[in-house]
């Protein structure tokens, strides 16, 4: 994902985030919520995921929680930039952030890049964000978006889910 695109939104979420006037009801950082709705989305999108990959910011708008999506274009040689600046703009006014997902297309990498890494880290101080990625093999996995490097993102994994029916 473009760094620099991350970079300018990164305060925008920030500021969105502190902004917002959303409900929080008891769950605090709606970590049920989020990771059913981050489950759902896989379903959808994982299997989509085949030349491209799938980014969205995770928000909720009211006693809603839903996400911003966008699509790469063709990813080329495991090259996959998305624009996460369409998908800020998709994020209702008023809107409270709350993390981000995205998808590893079929031919991609098992791992976070450092653009995954970075571009998270950037959000790290938006209230209750959290970050997931799938792999190639349709798991679903949580990681710390506090961590600084791909070594130590991928040792925060947490699986979430799987959205493949394929044993993998």
């Amino acid at each position: 994902m473009r760094s620099t695109n991350r970079a300018r939104f990164a305060a925008l979420l920030l500021v969105m985030a502190n902004c917002a006037n959303a409900y929080e009801g008891a769950s605090g950082c709606y970590w049920p919520e989020v990771q059913t709705h981050v489950r759902h989305l896989y379903a959808i999108y994982g299997p989509m995921s085949i030349k491209n990959e799938f980014f969205g910011f995770i928000y909720r708008d009211g006693a809603r929680v839903d996400s911003a999506v966008v699509r790469s274009r063709n990813c080329v040689l495991g090259n996959c930039e998305v624009d996460v600046a369409m998908a800020a703009q998709r994020i209702p006014p008023g809107a409270r952030v709350l993390g981000e997902w995205h998808t590893h297309p079929r031919s991609g990498s098992w791992e976070l890049s450092m653009l995954d890494v970075r571009g998270a880290y950037r959000n790290r101080n938006v209230a209750c964000y959290a970050a997931y990625f799938s792999r190639p093999d349709g798991r679903i996995f949580a990681w710390d978006p506090s961590r600084t490097s791909v070594p130590t993102a991928m040792a925060s994994l947490l699986l979430v889910g799987n959205y493949s029916t394929r044993p993998g």
